[in-house]
């Protein structure tokens, strides 16, 4: 009876130890598409974009504008704004369940357009889904909290 109980405890730590460390592998995964997807953006990457966003991605941008997977990826491609550079200031990731995790960050920004320096914050919530074992943004919606013209 007690090797049995210690066969029975010994699965649950383990089955409880691996779902953990899966977790963690998720939130590195979804920190590093996070990351790709910023520096898809300052250097006008829309193919790496385009592994990112789902197609049925939807954005709700600072000023009230739905946009979609296509309409983002025009955006990346403009050259009407030129980033200097887009740090993190902090960023979490919770994850809903083992396919649905949210993505809460702050960023700095600073940047270039009709040739006037300007940098500004903003924040931004996305919406990750796991689909066919992939892990890919489905929804965003961006709040600018500040912006400066130099």
């Amino acid at each position: 009876m007690r090797i049995k109980m210690h066969l029975l405890l010994s699965m649950v730590f383990g089955v409880f130890f691996q779902h953990s460390f899966a977790q963690a592998g998720d939130v590195e995964t979804i920190k590093k598409l996070n990351q790709d997807w910023l520096h898809s953006i300052a250097h006008r990457d829309s193919a790496t974009l385009a592994n990112i966003l789902a197609d049925d991605f939807v954005m709700i941008s600072p000023n009230g504008a739905k946009l979609s997977k296509k309409d983002n990826l025009s955006m990346v491609a403009s050259a009407q704004i030129e980033y200097q550079s887009i740090n993190v200031d902090s960023i979490d990731v919770r994850l809903l369940n083992d396919d649905v995790a949210i993505v809460s960050c702050w960023l700095t920004f600073k940047f270039k357009s009709d040739g006037k320096d300007m940098s500004g914050k903003n924040c931004y919530q996305d919406v990750y889904m796991k689909r066919d074992s992939k892990w890919v943004a489905v929804s965003a919606h961006v709040t600018l909290l500040h912006i400066i013209n130099h």
